[in-house]
């Protein structure tokens, strides 16, 4: 009976002592989830201002990226107006320059056309072609000028020149249409850089063709030479 009484005082007594246990870690207990429950807290705020600031990051980056590509395609845009601007500049030399040279053969053909009607305007229309032949000629040879111009005014050349009757006559249909043939290239002259009218011509001058130079074709009042 005495052991029945020792066992239930010795069980009691071990049973209040983990009661005890148990109520003082409670607290301790309470505290650690408390900690737990704080940094659970504390992760997922430090997560988001993360977050917020990857966001903040590529907001910016984004911002960034768009005025460069602005001011690539504005700085794009400037180089196509001034490579416009240059090519306009460009055309609009050539095409002063092509209505020059426009300007330039008008002005050669009406030369050649008022030297051929002065010195052969009694002649057929081979006979114009042969002497704006020999005019052509002389532009094409390094012995004279090399426009129609300066070949027709060069010092004591063609006598219509000298005595005027190059300013006075007018240019007739049969001359165009012989100039019109030589420049495109109808040539009778075998290369001659002179001609004359034998009859109309003063003796010293037709002496000199005839010792100087050498003949090559004769063709209505005209003898040419080179």
């Amino acid at each position: 009976m005495k052991k029945i009484k020792l066992f239930t005082t010795v069980l009691y007594v071990m049973t209040a002592a983990e009661l005890l246990g148990a109520w003082n870690n409670a607290p301790q207990v309470k505290e650690t989830a408390a900690f737990q429950e704080v940094n659970l807290s504390l992760e997922a705020e430090e997560e988001n201002l993360l977050a917020a600031q990857e966001i903040q990051a590529k907001i910016k980056y984004a911002n960034r990226m768009a005025c460069e590509t602005e001011k690539s395609h504005e700085n794009q845009v400037i180089e196509n107006q001034a490579d416009k601007e240059e090519w306009e500049r460009l055309m609009a030399e050539m095409k002063k320059e092509k209505e020059k040279r426009k300007k330039k053969k008008r002005e050669e053909r009406a030369i050649l056309e008022r030297i051929v009607e002065a010195e052969a305007g009694d002649q057929d229309v081979k006979g114009r072609v042969l002497v704006a032949n020999v005019i052509l000629n002389r532009v094409k040879s390094k012995r004279f000028p090399n426009t129609v111009k300066g070949v027709v005014f060069a010092h004591r050349q063609f006598s219509p020149i000298r005595n005027g009757s190059y300013y006075r006559v007018s240019v007739s249909n049969k001359t165009k249409e012989a100039v019109r043939l030589a420049l495109k290239g109808t040539d009778y002259s075998c290369g001659a850089l002179y001609f004359m009218c034998r009859s109309a011509s003063a003796p010293s001058n037709v002496a000199w063709f005839d010792c100087a130079l050498t003949k090559v074709k004769e063709y209505g009042c005209h003898e040419f030479f080179k």
